[in-house]
């Protein structure tokens, strides 16, 4: 079975994003559930929490204490708990590396051998050009295991990218419809599927944190009450 085939809405936008593109694909969804409601860059819940939702759907929701940014909300144990969940079962698949062999070993890669290659050289074990040889062959390894995605999880990445490449042309579209499309193109599907909840829950350019939102109204000529400086 194609590995693209079994993952979910928050996989994908994981496997496409990290955890910021699992967290923009959950709150889509939960918007489309019409659970979320939007302050000036801010998000809050409202309703009834969803039963068929994704599990990280259903941590952002219970996550969202009164009304915050969602950057904030992103950085939220609960939220950041589920973030693991999804990434761990993304390195069981063998779709993503494991954050050991991605970032360790191409460290102990690049360091260890030119530092051990002048007293291998003296002792006559090696000569310089098989050790300088070693070195090439070795960094080219760690330089493969740099991306977070395998060969594999770029393979699923692009194969749901063609199945689900049309979602955004669609009028009407499910909750995990949306979510897919978000976790596959991000900010232009945010701006073509819901471009006002987008910008008025912070979404764009990154996401933003209340903290950030607050600074930006202190600084508006209008003050805090106002909706033109977003508009």
């Amino acid at each position: 079975m194609n590995g693209a085939e079994t993952l979910s809405a928050t996989e994908i936008g994981w496997l496409q994003g990290g955890d910021w593109g699992a967290v923009i694909a959950g709150l889509a969804m939960l918007h489309k559930r019409g659970v979320l409601a939007t302050g000036v860059g801010r998000i809050r819940r409202t309703g009834s929490a969803p039963q068929d939702a994704e599990p990280l759907e259903r941590a952002l929701y219970a996550a969202l204490y009164g009304s915050i940014g969602p950057r904030e909300l992103a950085r939220q144990k609960r939220v950041q708990r589920a973030l693991r969940d999804v990434r761990q079962s993304l390195v069981e698949r063998g779709l993503v590396r494991a954050s050991s062999r991605r970032v360790l070993m191409p460290v102990l890669l690049v360091a260890l051998p030119p530092a051990l290659l002048p007293k291998l050289v003296a002792t006559g074990m090696v000569g310089v050009t098989e050790g300088l040889l070693t070195i090439v062959v070795l960094m080219g390894i760690a330089v493969w295991l740099l991306p977070r995605r395998t060969v594999a999880g770029a393979r699923a990445l692009a194969t749901a990218r063609v199945r689900h490449g049309g979602l955004v042309d669609r009028s009407q579209l499910e909750p995990v419809e949306v979510g897919l499309a978000v976790a596959l193109f991000g900010t232009p599907a945010l701006q073509t599927l819901m471009p006002r909840f987008a910008w008025d829950a912070g979404l764009l350019d990154g996401g933003r944190s209340s903290h950030h939102i607050d600074s930006r109204l202190e600084s508006s000529p209008w003050g805090a009450d106002t909706k033109s400086f977003w508009n």
